[in-house]
């Protein structure tokens, strides 16, 4: 893994984990596997988001539900990987503590 790719694994990171959690010199490759095992889980878990209609307030009418479903079907075929908020809260809590001790090298 050349400087690049550590400085790029380790904004992945700091994007999760706040600023300053890693630093290209702490990343290794106990690091890279655990950053990409959360990365997946995130980008499943924002996937699994996209399939959710969006609450109406109200019991939905026909027009509603199939506007609703157009937005999903558009989310998906436009490739959409945008991480939803709820993911990401969720990434952080399950993973702090590998990450943390993947940069310690433990």
């Amino acid at each position: 893994m050349d400087i690049y790719d550590r400085e790029y694994i380790s904004s992945l990171i700091n994007y999760f984990w706040g600023e300053g959690t890693a630093s290209p010199h702490s990343v290794n490759n106990r690091v890279a596997q655990v950053a990409y095992k959360a990365l997946e889980e995130a980008q499943s878990c924002s996937a699994s988001m996209d399939l959710v209609p969006r609450p109406s307030g109200v019991r939905p009418g026909i027009s509603y539900i199939v506007k609703q479903l157009a937005k999903i079907g558009k989310r998906i075929s436009s490739g959409d990987t945008s991480i939803y908020y709820v993911c990401k809260v969720q990434i952080i809590a399950t993973y702090k503590a590998k990450i943390v001790m993947a940069l310690k090298g433990i």
